[in-house]
């Protein structure tokens, strides 16, 4: 998960170009393209935060060929296309290494007017896209998925791993790094209903098994517990930096196990 720029779209212009369009689905839902405005304004306004921005029953009589205009788009929505293959790097949704589809911030299910709206359609990994389902919030203030277009403390780190022993198979569990209020809420929430639905306990266990069975060749010139941790933040740093987020999971895998020295010293007792 990473905070990403905004599309530059005029989406305005857009509705303007729908209408014009010979598309079905464009010309069925023309007479509601003045109110899907006003809800984009809203939507702005609000930073798309579920809370602030709730659904709108008007649109039940146009939701499917809504919905069609993303799946089906006619030409004048050829962004939607170059907005899926638009950034490179860790997964702005979960942070996993992979991409390659949308995902609507608000669901099309409940929010069809915001179908094709640039500010609700963020590049993704089909694992989380698929998992999240129409989750949009949970029972108090702050509870949500964070927003990478609008959600700016995700330029930071706000996700680590603890490590808790038996350290030949630890307990390895994402968590919320340094942030409170409701920046603390919403991050708990997209861990335990965007991030962990995605894989990330099984990646991580998968990630400490593989580094335990090749210690010596990952780590060949250590010879203190000291060069151990600096090479562990290393590894933190280049993860940080080629995929474009601190929290990234193998970023925050590594930057988990820097912080705890029980941890590093297991490791060091298999080097030495």
């Amino acid at each position: 998960m990473r905070k990403i720029d905004c599309p530059i779209i005029q989406d305005l212009l857009l509705l303007d170009a729908l209408r014009l369009s010979q598309s079905l689905a464009a010309q069925q839902t023309a007479p509601y393209f003045d109110a899907v405005a006003l809800r984009y304004s809203t939507y702005e306004l609000g930073f798309g935060d579920p809370w602030s921005v709730l659904p709108d029953a008007s649109f039940l009589p146009v939701k499917e060929q809504l919905k069609s205009l993303y799946s089906t788009p006619p030409v004048a929505l050829n962004f939607i296309e170059a907005l899926r293959n638009s950034i490179r790097g860790a997964c702005p949704v979960c942070g996993r290494d992979a991409l390659g589809t949308l995902d609507h911030y608000l669901p099309k299910s409940t929010y069809s007017e915001f179908s094709f709206y640039s500010k609700n359609l963020v590049p993704c990994c089909d694992r989380c896209n698929n998992k999240r389902n129409a989750l949009t919030r949970g029972g108090v203030a702050g509870e949500r998925p964070l927003h990478p277009y609008f959600d700016n403390f995700a330029v930071n780190r706000i996700l680590s791993v603890q490590f808790e022993p038996d350290w030949r198979a630890p307990r390895l569990t994402p968590i919320p790094f340094n942030i409170t209020g409701e920046e603390l809420a919403t991050v708990s929430w997209h861990i335990e209903n965007v991030i962990r639905p995605a894989g990330i306990d099984e990646y991580l266990v998968d990630l400490w098994g593989a580094m335990v069975s090749e210690l010596h060749l990952i780590f060949p010139e250590v010879v203190t517990i000291d060069d151990l941790k600096r090479e562990i933040l290393q590894y933190e740093r280049y993860e940080r930096i080629v995929t474009f987020s601190p929290n990234s999971w193998r970023s925050a895998f590594y930057h988990g196990l820097a912080s705890n020295d029980d941890a590093i010293a297991y490791l060091y007792g298999i080097l030495r």
